[in-house]
C-alpha cells in the first residue's frame, strides 16, 4: 500500500519505536510508517539492545507509549541519558491518562523526561506544562491498513461478541460498563464470546462484584491484537466497554471502523461522538441491554447499516494519519528548537 498523503512542509524523520505491544506498533506505529517517516520497532527492553539499536539505526526520535511490565522496570530511567547521547527527541504517548495520570504517568514522566508528550485528554495538557514538559493532545484513532470493512458476505459465527481484559484492578467506569452490557447477558444465559486475560483468574472478584461469574465455556483465552479484526466482523454484536464517561477506547475505535454492529455503554463521549440508533446503539442500564439485543439480534439488514455508517464516521473523522498531521508540526518545532539549543 502506497503511503498516506503527508505534509511536505515537513521532514521524515526517522523513528525509534520502544516497545513491544502489538496494538502500538500496528496502530500509531504503522500509521507514523504511512505518513512517510521511517520506524525501527524496537522490542526488547535489555539496555544493550536498545542502545545498538539506537546506534545502528539513528533515529530522530524516540517514542515510547503507555504502562506495562517493562517500563516498571530500571531501563527507563536510562532513558534521558541515551536521548542526551544520541541527540533524541523523546515523545511519550501517555495512554494512561487521564485514568492514571496521577499514578502512573505524572510518576513516570519524572523518570523519562520526555521532550514531548502526547495524552489522551487534554485536561492533562496544563499539568505536564506546569511541570516543564510539552504536550498535546492525542486520542486513540484507527488505522483502516490493519481492520478490513465488514461486509455482508462475512460469516457471522458469533451472536455476542467482546474483547477485552476484565482489567478490574482498579476501580473505574469499566465495573457500570460490565454491570450494564455484558452481566445482564450473563444472567440471562445469553452466549457472549469473550477474548482477553483475567477471566479465568478472576472468577472470585466477578462473583463477588457481579453475583455471577462468566461461563469458561464461553472464554477464548488471549486473542492476538491482530486477529481482533476477524472477530469484530464475524459477530452480530460487539458490546463496546468503555473505561471512563469521557473518553473512549482504542477498541472502541477499532471496533466501529471495522463496521461491526457495537452496543456500547451510554457515555457523553461516546454520545457526542457519534449518533446513537445511526453509527451505533447505546445503552444506560442492564434492562435497555437485553431489550437492544433482542432487537438488534436477528435484524441484519439494520445491524449492517448501522456498521457501515460507524466506519465511514470513523474514517471520515478519526483516523490516526489525520490526527497525526494535526500534532506533527508542533512535534517538528519543538524538535528543530531543541537541535538549535544543541549546536
Amino acid at each position: 500500500m502506497h503511503p498516506e498523503r503527508r505534509d511536505r512542509t515537513l521532514p521524515s524523520y526517522k523513528i525509534f519505536f520502544l516497545d513491544h505491544r502489538s496494538c502500538y506498533l500496528n496502530s500509531l506505529g504503522d500509521s507514523l510508517a504511512q505518513l512517510g517517516h521511517q520506524i525501527f520497532f524496537q522490542s526488547s527492553w535489555k539496555l544493550k539492545e536498545i542502545e545498538a539499536g539506537i546506534a545502528h539505526f539513528k533515529p530522530d526520535i524516540l517514542l515510547t507509549v503507555g504502562c506495562d511490565i517493562p517500563l516498571r522496570g530500571p531501563v527507563p530511567d536510562q532513558l534521558p541519558t541515551l536521548c542526551r547521547k544520541y541527540g533524541l527527541f523523546h515523545v511519550y504517548w501517555a495512554t494512561e491518562d487521564q485514568i492514571q495520570h496521577d499514578l502512573w504517568s505524572l510518576p513516570f514522566i519524572n523518570r523519562i523526561k520526555p521532550d514531548l508528550v502526547w495524552t489522551l485528554h487534554p485536561s492533562c495538557i496544563p499539568s505536564y506544562e506546569a511541570r516543564g514538559i510539552s504536550a498535546d493532545h492525542l486520542d486513540f484513532k484507527f488505522n483502516p491498513r490493519v481492520f478490513s470493512a465488514k461486509t455482508a458476505l462475512d460469516p457471522e459465527i458469533y451472536d455476542i461478541a467482546f474483547v477485552g481484559t476484565t482489567h478490574l484492578h482498579i476501580k473505574t467506569y469499566r465495573y457500570k460498563s460490565f454491570r450494564d452490557l455484558l452481566f445482564p447477558l450473563v444472567k440471562k444465559g445469553v452466549k457472549t464470546d469473550i477474548w482477553g486475560f483475567g477471566w479465568d483468574l478472576d472468577q472470585a472478584l466477578l462473583k463477588k462484584e457481579y453475583g455471577t461469574r462468566v461461563p469458561l465455556s464461553w472464554y477464548h483465552g488471549y486473542l492476538p491484537y491482530l486477529k481482533t479484526g476477524p472477530v469484530y466482523r464475524n459477530a452480530r454484536i460487539v458490546l463496546g466497554v468503555q473505561n471512563a464517561d469521557d473518553q473512549i477506547t482504542q477498541r472502541t475505535v477499532e471496533i466501529l471502523g471495522t463496521g461491526a454492529f457495537m452496543i456500547a455503554s451510554r457515555t457523553s463521549a461516546l454520545a457526542t461522538m457519534l449518533e446513537d440508533g445511526k453509527e451505533l446503539v447505546l445503552s444506560g442500564s442492564p434492562e435497555e441491554t437485553i431489550a437492544l439485543v433482542h432487537q438488534y439480534l436477528h435484524d441484519p439488514v439494520r445491524r449492517l447499516q448501522i456498521g457501515q455508517n460507524a466506519r465511514a464516521k470513523i474514517l471520515k473523522d478519526h483516523t490516526f494519519t489525520d490526527h497525526l498531521r494535526r500534532v506533527l508540526p508542533r512535534l517538528n518545532e519543538l524538535l528543530m528548537k531543541k537541535r538549535r539549543a544543541i549546536t
